[in-house]
């Protein structure tokens, strides 16, 4: 009878590398690395403003407007549709052409004031509807409010060329980042002056990426929650299951480039290039997988990122089966860069069948880390 019952391990990562597989149609980074002058923008910003937690200085100083366009209140709850020009999109308007530069949001706030949850898109997530269905209603019930933000690239902030989620450069991912730690930190504040708080920032794979680097530039404690990440993205592009998507091929071709190589020379205060001989001298994959891991942990590790304020607010999930998102391919553990931080892991499960079927285990402990934020907060 025992050999009828299914290896629930197994069947994770074999749904984890079938939909994957079902989705290579879709190749990312279909155009190139990114321009050399964005690289060296985006370098130098990240060493200088978002390494130091200084984005929300430039925020403040900035102030986009927040427009709302919708405003009604049903049952106890006010619904709000609004969007402002990324404090990114005005300091580098290059990297952030048209309608890539406006920042779409809706939320959803209790009458009285509360706690209130940012929840980042995943790969993949146009709208607002997943979200909004998987965890704002029910968070509501529970006296939470939510802010849902459009990801740079997603939905009405897709370039027009773009093919679905397709980014078209690497250097795409890294603007996504530093525009949404600008973005999330702005609708903070925006909540805060109507009376909301305290506030959580959650997402669930990209989303989860994203949502710790928002929260590391927060300039007070709040309570992270990154779902199916890790800390940093460079083994999920090179080793996990959605490594066979990115057109490693071209970007290959692009480092053959002697004119494109010279320009990524001239970035200061870098080593990329010696870098990526080496480990290909060393480990014998392509320079382009090299290159990729290099720019990942530069742009995406948390070792290049402030601490969190307060890590006993910080928790995380991690899927042991996950075949997306590895860990410990060389890289640190969020116990080493967020000491006091919890991680749980969820047994059994994949990428894939954890977003299936964990999203009430998420709501919980986004609501349990809120109350006692607030209980922090009352002493």
């Amino acid at each position: 009878m025992a050999s009828f019952i299914p290896n629930l391990p197994s069947v994770a990562r074999h749904v984890d590398l079938k939909f994957r597989s079902a989705l290579l149609l879709s190749q990312l980074f279909t155009k190139s690395w990114g321009h050399p002058d964005v690289i060296k923008q985006m370098a130098k910003y990240r060493r200088d403003v978002m390494s130091k937690r200084l984005v929300m200085e430039y925020v403040k100083e900035l102030n986009p407007k927040i427009d709302l366009v919708r405003k009604s209140t049903k049952n106890g709850v006010t619904a709000y549709e609004g969007f402002f020009t990324s404090p990114h999109a005005t300091l580098f308007p290059d990297h952030m052409p048209g309608n890539v530069g406006r920042a779409h949001f809706r939320a959803w706030l209790p009458e009285r004031p509360s706690p209130v949850c940012i929840h980042l898109a995943g790969t993949g997530d146009h709208s607002y509807f997943r979200r909004q269905y998987l965890l704002v209603e029910d968070m509501l019930k529970d006296g939470v409010g939510s802010i849902l933000v459009q990801n740079p690239f997603y939905g009405d902030r897709k370039p027009p060329n773009q093919f679905r989620s397709s980014l078209e450069n690497v250097t795409d991912l890294f603007v996504m980042g530093a525009s949404l730690i600008a973005e999330c930190n702005h609708l903070f504040h925006w909540a805060e002056t109507i009376g909301y708080g305290p506030f959580a920032i959650s997402g669930v794979s990209m989303g989860g990426f994203m949502a710790q680097l928002a929260g590391s530039n927060s300039q007070r404690p709040i309570s992270i929650i990154p779902i199916l990440a890790w800390t940093t993205a460079g083994p999920a592009y090179t080793e996990g299951a959605i490594a066979p998507a990115v057109n490693y091929k071209l970007l290959q071709k692009q480092l053959e480039d002697p004119h494109y190589v010279e320009k990524l020379k001239r970035i200061p205060n870098q080593n990329w290039l010696d870098k990526m001989h080496e480990m290909t001298a060393r480990n014998g994959d392509s320079e382009a997988k090299n290159m990729m891991r290099i720019l990942m942990d530069d742009f995406t590790s948390l070792e290049n990122y402030p601490t969190p304020l307060d890590t006993s607010l910080c928790h995380v999930f991690l899927a042991d089966q996950d075949q997306y998102v590895l860990r410990n391919q060389g890289t640190p553990s969020y116990e080493q860069l967020w000491p006091n931080c919890t991680v749980e892991m969820m047994e059994g499960f994949g990428h894939v069948t954890a977003y299936l079927l964990k999203h009430d285990l998420w709501r919980r402990r986004i609501n349990e880390l809120l109350r006692r934020q607030q209980q922090k907060e009352k002493k």
